[in-house]
């Protein structure tokens, strides 16, 4: 039978020698020490936006880099007239057929959750890119979590587990209260993208 691997671990098997392939783990090649941040969750959503700004700037200084990752503020955008989701597209000036979709869960003005839409490609370039931004969401959801940590995330939701059909990718795990889940988007049997969500564990 045919297997499937999830496109996370393929591109943890690439060899890349970029900005975007030195994730929130590593400031810079002759800097060991772990960043210092301040997450998002509990926060408004301006300070939600500035911190996410605020880490994507610590983590390279490649402006392609930080042009593509930061979040442009004019840009944000309110899904509905309920106003309790916040909509934000990265990429929106590449010519591309698919982009990453932001989505900010607010409640009572303060940022409770985010959900997050990852396309699902054969490049190089959109595989570091996806490994990139749920690093940085992690680290937005939860400042206590160290580099092994945030790693941790991603193998506890199964993304770099073996699977039989792409509808097996994924799973959920909570973490310091903090909620993770990993969904696939399956469209006639063919991935065409990943869900991940962060969100309060209330229960």
């Amino acid at each position: 039978m045919k297997k499937f691997y999830s496109l996370f671990l393929i591109s943890l098997l690439i060899t890349c020698s970029s900005n975007e392939s030195s994730v929130v783990d590593s400031t810079n090649e002759n800097q060991s020490e772990e960043i210092v941040f301040e997450q998002g969750f509990g926060k408004s959503s301006s300070d939600f936006v500035a911190n996410w700004n605020k880490l994507v700037s610590k983590i390279s200084s490649d402006e392609e880099t930080l042009s593509y990752f930061s979040i442009n503020p004019d840009n944000v955008q309110w899904a509905s007239t309920d106003r309790n989701i916040l909509f934000y597209q990265f990429g929106i000036n590449e010519n591309t057929q698919s982009a990453f979709v932001l989505n900010i869960l607010i409640e009572d003005d303060i940022v409770e959750g985010i959900e997050f839409f990852s396309p699902v490609a054969n490049d190089e370039v959109t595989n570091q890119r996806t490994r990139l931004f749920f690093l940085i969401i992690i680290a937005m959801s939860d400042d206590t979590l160290d580099k092994e940590g945030r790693e941790s995330v991603l193998s506890k939701v199964g993304l770099y587990d073996e699977v039989e059909n792409p509808n097996q990718i994924g799973g959920g795990v909570t973490i310091n209260k903090i909620r993770y889940i990993v969904e696939p988007l399956v469209d006639r049997g063919v991935l065409r993208g990943i869900n991940f969500y962060s969100t309060n564990d209330t229960e």
